[in-house]
């Protein structure tokens, strides 16, 4: 080594650092103030804002990318399980609107079945349906009164339309209702428009009753009403029956084969009213 190389090395020459911290210190303050007053870094701003928004974008995006598949998932879940609680609350609305128009009509016919009591001379006992059997041809209803409410075998049972059956057989809190279509029944019965007696049958099948042993020159006609006669100490007279359906002359037969709808229906009550007592006629429109 020179001798010369060896004198600078001991020796150097230049800024000292604490010199350059000061030149560059200045030199930011002087960049800072004509920023400030005359804006002289917008452009570089600018230019490197241009520059970099490649690489900024290139950084963010896995990060954007995830934001927005974890927003999805969390979203689409979210909406699940709103969909899920608005349809068990639309449902259990179903269902309360269900039992509200069904307590609506229950109520309905009640106020015209206990309007009923109060317009007859009947001595009559509110029931309440208890069992229909699922057998079709079993035309036997069960009601909530029995022995010990004053209820005996016998006994006619009605609706707010007209006679549904007629109670045969008894125990201490319920009674048997054999129905009007039942094929052991039969009850006398008055055509109202003209009078005319005559005896109406059940037939075993829901909603079909028939009057047997009628002469095809009988004065009938389709829509006539059929009403208790009374005759038989059973059935108070005057209560509704049946409408007439159909009449068929029975071709070469003796008698018309006719049709009745009975006017009562077990399939639309839950109440019915039981009569306890017999006066010899009933009041009112039917």
């Amino acid at each position: 080594m020179s001798a010369s190389d060896s004198h600078l090395a001991l020796f150097p020459h230049g800024l000292s650092a604490g010199s350059k911290l000061l030149i560059y210190l200045l030199l930011s303050i002087a960049i800072i103030a004509a920023d400030t007053e005359f804006h002289a870094l917008n452009r570089f701003r600018s230019a490197m804002n241009v520059l970099l928004y490649p690489m900024q974008t290139f950084i963010q995006t896995p990060w954007l990318t995830y934001n927005r598949v974890t927003s999805f998932f969390v979203k689409q879940a979210q909406l699940q399980r709103e969909n899920s609680a608005l349809r068990q609350s639309f449902i259990q609305y179903s269902a309360a609107m269900q039992r509200y128009r069904n307590l609506e009509l229950e109520n309905q016919r009640l106020r015209i079945l206990l309007g009923m009591q109060q317009r007859t001379r009947l001595s009559t006992r509110l029931a309440e349906i208890l069992f229909v059997p699922h057998d079709p041809y079993q035309r036997l209803i069960t009601v909530n009164r029995g022995s010990r409410q004053g209820i005996q075998a016998g006994a006619a049972v009605i609706d707010e339309a007209g006679l549904l059956g007629q109670i045969t057989q008894v125990s201490p809190f319920s009674s048997e209702v054999t129905l009007l279509t039942s094929k052991d029944q039969s009850v006398p019965v008055l055509l109202q428009r003209t009078g005319l007696r005559t005896v109406i049958f059940g037939t075993g099948i829901s909603g079909q009753l028939e009057i047997r042993y009628l002469p095809h020159s009988a004065d009938i006609r389709i829509g006539d009403l059929l009403v208790t006669s009374g005759l038989d100490g059973v059935y108070p007279a005057g209560l509704a029956v049946a409408k007439v359906v159909q009449i068929d002359p029975g071709g070469s037969d003796a008698f018309a084969n006719i049709l009745c709808k009975p006017l009562a229906a077990v399939e639309r009550n839950r109440q019915v009213l039981i009569v306890t007592g017999t006066p010899s006629a009933v009041t009112g429109k039917h």
